[in-house]
């Protein structure tokens, strides 16, 4: 559900807030570095609130000798701490709106190699700048975080004048992080009148939407998202290095030997860009409201879901509900951005958008990404603990096709123990390699099955571009 659908309010030429999914987080980080720009108005001072607060950790740091056990080490550590500001209900998280932030183990990562650039400056404060203080595993999201963290009383106050805007209804919540204390020198909750979230009861904070940009897929064999992460890493390390008062921080410290530890070289800073929400090209975000508007216009009447027949029925239904929106109903344009087919968590958005509406209305839990040791299972569904099933979506061209069905998806029901399970193909094309394993996929299903003592079922899903009206 968006904010807007949920304080029944539309927004006006003037506004440029992002309207969230209130219940899914929506996989957008917000770019520093589209901050950065803002020259005038309310946002205009962001950066340097952002590098002064750096600034105080490497103070802190220097002034404690660069020794872990000193307190200002430990205060800067405290600051350099950023939870995952989940009233945004942006990140990776597909499960909710509750992620994983950058924990106290990120925030040591952080203040060890502000201590080793306070060492370098020693020897070369020239040179100062060209050691990164964000370290690999620290990526868009987490930059993200600390910048949203550090920031969140201007959050709290746009917000605020937003929902003043529309008369909203406020409460009184508590903002984690939420305001910096100067006497103590850390970060401190606050009280805060903001709308609540319905599905988490918790406070909904607004950011605008040029600031939002598109998060790195997370995908080990994707080289250049990876890359993508690096670049922000390194930019985000080469703003705040490079910002900082470096020769008075060095003085601070000058009576320390310093540690001196390899240091990476790092780029400068690629103008900032938002992430495109009309265009929406990964579908991060369009799938919820065109899902929930093909619900309400195609009702359809399901079983009540007490026995194992008739859950398994509304499961059938749910999929040959989906099918029939990509194949019949225009769908098929979702998947794909141009001539380009869009990632495979695109179908996974979409289909429990699809999914999750018609489950909701029969008591049935949709779960997605859902983590059993082996790795995650795209879907689960369940109806108390013994009516549970599992669904997995695989492209047909995908190199882990056959892996998917034949090895991935039996091991997720074995380590759940649920014997029941969907594999749902995907065809975008009609090259000759997908053509022979649409033509093998009944009889493969079939030996999986028997093979692992499963009920194994499949579906396809015809995602093809139409031929053009042009084309005789």
């Amino acid at each position: 559900m968006l904010f807007s659908e949920q304080f029944e309010i539309s927004r006006g030429g003037g506004d440029d807030w992002f309207d969230p999914i209130l219940d899914e987080d929506t996989r957008l980080f917000v770019d520093p570095f589209a901050i950065f720009k803002e020259q005038l108005g309310f946002w205009s001072d962001t950066h340097r609130r952002i590098i002064s607060h750096f600034e105080l950790c490497f103070h802190l740091i220097a002034e404690g000798r660069l020794n872990p056990d000193s307190v200002g080490y430990k205060k800067a550590r405290d600051l350099l701490t950023f939870p995952e500001p989940k009233e945004l209900c942006l990140g990776y998280t597909d499960k909710g709106t509750s992620g994983a932030g950058s924990a106290r183990g990120y925030a040591r990562i952080m203040a060890g190699l502000i201590a080793d650039a306070v060492g370098r400056g020693l020897d070369n404060i020239d040179h100062f700048e060209e050691l990164g203080i964000f370290e690999k595993g620290i990526g868009a999201d987490r930059i993200s975080d600390t910048a949203c963290t550090i920031l969140k009383p201007r959050l709290i106050e746009y917000t605020q004048t937003v929902a003043a805007t529309y008369r909203l209804a406020t409460e009184n919540h508590v903002v984690k992080s939420g305001q910096f204390d100067d006497k103590r020198q850390r970060l401190t909750d606050t009280m805060a009148k903001l709308p609540t979230n319905p599905f988490t009861e918790g406070p909904i904070l607004l950011v605008p939407q040029r600031f939002l940009d598109t998060l790195p897929a997370i995908n080990k064999d994707d080289w250049w998202h990876a890359l993508e992460n690096e670049r922000l890493r390194d930019d985000m390390s080469y703003e705040v290095l490079g910002s900082v008062n470096k020769k008075l921080i060095v003085e601070a410290a000058r009576d320390n030997p310093g540690f001196v530890h390899e240091w990476a070289s790092i780029r400068e800073a690629d103008p900032a860009t938002s992430y495109d929400l009309d265009a929406d090209p990964a579908l991060l975000y369009r799938w919820d409201p065109v899902s929930k508007q093909y619900v309400a216009e195609n009702p359809i009447e399901l079983p009540d879901a007490q026995s194992d027949e008739e859950f398994f029925e509304v499961i059938e239904t749910v999929v040959e509900q989906f099918k029939l929106f990509i194949e019949q109903q225009g769908g098929w344009d979702f998947l794909w951005n141009g001539a380009d087919e869009r990632y495979e968590d695109a179908v996974q958005r979409l289909f429990k958008g699809i999914a999750k509406h018609y489950c909701q209305a029969n008591g049935i839990v949709l779960d997605r990404e859902v983590e059993l040791g082996r790795g995650p299972v795209d879907f689960k569904f369940s109806n108390g603990y013994s009516k549970r099933a599992h669904l997995e979506i695989k492209k047909v061209h995908s190199g882990k096709f056959w892996h998917g069905l034949e090895v991935q998806l039996p091991t997720y029901m074995k380590a759940d123990e649920v014997d029941d399970a969907w594999f749902m193909a995907v065809r975008y094309r009609d090259t000759e390699g997908q053509i022979k394993r649409i033509e093998k996929l009944p009889e493969i299903v079939r030996e999986a099955a028997e093979r692992h003592n499963r009920n194994l079922r499949y579906v396809l899903i015809d995602a093809r571009r139409p031929p053009s009206a042009s084309v005789a």
